[in-house]
Parts: structure tokens; sequence; C-alpha cells
């Protein structure tokens, strides 16, 4: 019941059965050191124990089964961070991520799976079981990629909120902040030189730094307003950053 009502993703359900599996290997193998541990005196708690595992394993197999089988809702954006099992914040740690994301590619990787005699579904072929694996990788990178950058992450946080901005939405920015916006580029078409471009560059990363801690205090409040607001001037000063880097390197 706890399993079914948990906000979950068919890789974590893969990830679930192989745990089972392995608690079952443990209990059944009286060498195993999960089995040494329970002693004499607990020993007959093993057939329990195994009776629980091979349940819990067919409950998420037929719950992941019933899950790809079912279309998707369209409307209902994926929540990247789920699927990367971290939890939904603008904070993140960059070690952490980067090691949930290597450690779920690893599990996914084709060579973990060329032994599977069985798919997690009798109706699915060996092929059909690592095209799902393949299937499932393509959605951990593409997760990787949108928490790893601060503006994607707050786009998606947003997306996940109900309360989205579009791409260049400058109806949420006031007249003075575009007004500053247009200086700036101008400024950036005016320069002809690295020593010019660069402390527009500083300026820029600068104000993005700023923003991004007041992104940090505005989400932990849940405060959806002010998220938005300063995610759009994030998003105008992002497109800033890219015009003087791709300036500078056709100087270059």
């Amino acid at each position: 019941r706890t399993l079914q009502q948990q906000p979950r993703h068919v890789a974590y359900d893969h990830f679930r059965i192989k745990l089972f599996e392995t608690m079952i290997r443990q209990f059944t193998n009286v060498s195993s050191p999960l089995s040494h541990a329970l002693g004499r005196r607990h020993r007959n708690l093993i057939p329990f124990a195994v009776s629980f595992a091979q349940y819990g394993t067919q409950f998420l197999r037929d719950l992941s089964c019933a899950a790809r089988e079912t279309p998707e809702d369209e409307d209902v954006p994926h929540d990247h961070f789920d699927i990367l099992g971290i939890d939904r914040s603008f904070v993140i740690s960059p070690q952490e991520l980067k090691s949930k994301y290597k450690h779920l590619m690893k599990e996914l990787h084709p060579d973990k799976h060329s032994s599977i005699h069985e798919p997690s579904c009798s109706s699915r072929t060996l092929e059909e079981e690592k095209a799902l694996m393949a299937s499932m990788a393509t959605d951990v990178t593409r997760a990787y990629g949108v928490i790893v950058n601060p503006l994607s992450r707050a786009l998606h946080l947003l997306e996940l909120w109900g309360a989205p901005i579009g791409e260049g939405d400058s109806s949420i920015l006031g007249n003075n902040l575009l007004m500053e916006i247009m200086e700036v580029r101008e400024d950036i078409e005016n320069a002809s030189t690295d020593e010019e471009l660069r402390p527009l560059l500083e300026s820029c990363r600068f104000k993005q730094n700023d923003l991004c801690d007041q992104l940090a205090e505005a989400f932990r409040e849940e405060r959806v307003d002010d998220a938005r607001f300063l995610t759009a001037q994030l998003q105008y000063w992002n497109r800033i950053e890219e015009t003087v880097l791709d300036k500078i390197s056709h100087i270059h």
C-alpha cells in the first residue's frame, strides 16, 4: 500500500524490483551476511521475509507494467526530480546530482542487462526489455540536463507548480528592467574588442548569481509570483550572456 501511494517512476520501479530480488537471494542463502545476521534464534523469520520480498517483486512488476501500458496525460509535465530520485528544490548539490545520474546510467546500461533471461513483464521479450532500459536512460539524461542548469531548473519548478512562463515573456518584467536590458544590448553591439566585452560578461554573470540566490529563497518560501519574476529576469540575462560569448568567439 505504501509503495502504491508514493510518487514513482518506472525506472525506480525497476530498481526496487532488483532490491527485492537481492533480498530473496540473501535470505535463501544460509551463508549470506544477511541470513547469518539473523542468527539461529530468528532463522524462523526467513520464510516470512522471502514471501514479503516475492510479493513486493510481483506487485511492482504488475504496477510497472500497468504504468507503461497506460497512455500518459500530455498535459502533466514529467517530474525530472522524481526521475533522478532527488528532492524537488531549486537548491541542489552538484556532486549529489552527478552521483545520482552516474548511478542511474550505470544501472540502465545495456551491458548490465545482457544476461537478463526473464523480462520484468511476462508479455515482453528480452529485446523489448532492453529497449525499455534505453528509453529510461534517455529520460534520465534529459532530466539531468534540465536539473543541472539553474535556469531550466527554475523553469521546470514553475512548470511543476502550474505557473510556467513562456519563452521571452516580457509582460512579467517592468519597463525599467527592459530599458536596462536594451542598454546592455546596445553596449554589446557597440563593443568591438575582447577588453570591452569581458566586463559586460562578468557583470551579466554577477547578476545571474544574485538572481539565483534570490530564487533559492523565493522557491523555499513558495512565493510563486516572485519566483516567476526572478526566473524571467534570469532568462533574459542568460540570453545576454550567450550573446556576449557568441561575439567574443567571433572576435577570436
